[in-house]
């Protein structure tokens, strides 16, 4: 788990990531020819705890499937699981938390 600061209103920050980086990719470009969103940019992640969790093959069918879009090659990406926080004592094995 990580306490998370994201950029600004503004895009401060991703302003000068796409300078530094020497312009918007083709990617970016295409992506607001769709008229998709940005997402705002992690700017500063502070690991907090590490949660240990043990899923078996049967609980997979336990979680929700997460469908990604697609790559920056218009492939699209592989479909992720994903685990309701509010549901994880099920899963719970054991947590590490830093200070």
């Amino acid at each position: 788990m990580c306490d998370v600061e994201y950029n600004d209103i503004n895009r401060t920050f991703q302003k000068w990531h796409t300078e530094l980086k020497g312009g918007k990719s083709k990617y970016e470009m295409e992506r607001e020819q769709r008229t998709s969103v940005s997402r705002y940019r992690k700017t500063k992640a502070t690991l907090t705890e590490l949660l240990f969790v043990v899923f078996s093959e049967k609980d997979l069918a336990y979680l929700d499937i997460m469908k990604q879009g697609r790559n920056s090659n218009s492939k699209p990406r592989p479909e992720k699981f994903m685990l309701d926080l509010e549901k994880i004592d099920e899963f719970y094995f054991d947590t590490l938390k830093f200070e």
